[in-house]
């Protein structure tokens, strides 16, 4: 498990609360930020690739940033919802790091949660429910600038609602690297404070108190992996979220992530999505 020694950035994107009459159905939904909702009345289906979980009222519900989903509903429906984005500058997000239940049973307390969000942030709601419109670089790029711009006292009062609700969600959500060996962990925890950094088995092997083969053999037996397989995976997770997210260059972003070689950036992109980040990009400019 990654050590999180600070409170998570939650910014709030949306907020509202939605009425539907057979008309939730949205297929390959894939989102840079986390959904919560509320299910009021009604009932609907959110389809993933291990299996569907449906909705229904007084229960909350929660989709973690790029967790592909569908959405699939053929009759009335009523529910809040808020969007949520991990402002993360390292790989030390609570989102990133721990697998969260989908669905909880919710209190009234969490009703009334929901309700206050909503009505004190009414210029938040989204004019269109339609991830085809709203679910885009501009959009949210917009929406971050509107957040941090509204007045500090609102902001603290959304955030804490937000953490609030989030908590219910923490108390059953697990680790997704359960890690028993120490020197693993302190490993580990170097890639997440240095994950825009190049990073080396020499320095990983160090931080661990470990000869290189000796920590790529315990890395391995740890997180079925290699050390040089996990950091691809996690720079290329934060690129896919500075392309969703961010208004910098492709080339910026291969830099930023210490990939001197633009080229090869491509190409390792490639390998891992299947496309290229300028179409991976562009998925969001629709």
């Amino acid at each position: 498990m990654i050590s999180i020694n600070k409170s998570p950035d939650l910014l709030m994107l949306n907020v509202g609360y939605a009425r539907h009459d057979g008309d939730w159905n949205f297929q390959d939904v894939s989102s840079p930020f986390s959904r919560l909702y509320y299910v009021t009345q009604g009932s609907a289906e959110v389809l993933f690739s291990e299996g569907n979980v449906k909705l229904r009222p007084h229960h909350m519900y929660m989709i973690p940033a790029f967790k592909l989903h569908t959405n699939s509903c053929d009759s009335k429906f009523e529910h809040y919802y808020i969007h949520i984005y991990e402002a993360s500058s390292t790989g030390t997000g609570i989102m990133e790091n721990f697998d969260f239940p989908i669905e909880l049973d919710a209190t009234p307390v969490d009703l009334e949660l929901f309700k206050s969000i909503c009505e004190h942030n009414t210029s938040m709601v989204l004019k269109n429910v339609d991830p085809r419109i709203y679910d885009n670089k501009h959009s949210l790029i917009e929406c971050v600038r509107l957040n941090r711009g509204r007045p500090l006292s609102d902001r603290m009062e959304s955030t804490g609602i937000i953490l609030q609700l989030m908590s219910s969600f923490m108390r059953h959500a697990r680790p997704k690297y359960a890690i028993s060996d120490k020197r693993i962990q302190l490993a580990l925890e170097y890639i997440s404070q240095n994950i825009m950094e190049p990073i080396s088995l020499e320095n990983l092997s160090k931080e661990s108190c470990l000869s290189r083969d000796h920590f790529i053999k315990l890395f391995k037996q740890e997180l079925g992996c290699t050390p040089g397989q996990f950091i691809i995976d996690q720079k290329l997770k934060k690129a896919r979220l500075m392309l969703a997210a961010e208004n910098i260059s492709i080339k910026e972003i291969a830099y930023s992530l210490g990939y001197d070689d633009y080229s090869y950036f491509i190409r390792l992109f490639r390998k891992h999505t299947s496309m290229t980040p300028h179409h991976y990009r562009n998925s969001f400019n629709k």
